[in-house]
């Protein structure tokens, strides 16, 4: 009776945790998508040398906040020819801000 108890009680424990698992999952993903939107227009994918189609994980808008600094524009880099153009606060707080595209394409010769 024990052995048949503590399995039950094993069972219901892993049940649990898968939920609650997923649901922290469905969170996290959920935060993202909401946080991928509010920075929209505040970023940039850029492609240099290339057309290829950029994979971009949730993850890189936890990144962008992290990054972004006060006064200057900020690049981080994803790939040998892939880098994220983060626009400063300055910039993305000014009346004039139009925002920009989320994915360029660029000849190196354009990189400053």
């Amino acid at each position: 009776m024990k052995k048949i108890l503590s399995l039950i009680v094993a069972v219901l424990c892993l049940s649990f945790s898968q939920g609650f698992s997923q649901q922290t999952s469905k969170a996290e993903t959920n935060r993202m998508m909401d946080l991928l939107n509010k920075l929209e227009g505040t970023y940039q994918v850029q492609i240099i040398d290339s057309r290829e189609l950029p994979a971009i994980p949730l993850s890189l808008m936890d990144t962008i906040v992290a990054k972004r600094d006060q006064e200057i524009t900020q690049y981080v880099w994803l790939k040998s020819n892939i880098r994220v153009k983060i626009l400063s606060k300055k910039e993305i707080t000014s009346p004039s801000f139009k925002g920009v595209a989320r994915v360029e394409y660029i000849n190196a010769a354009e990189l400053n």
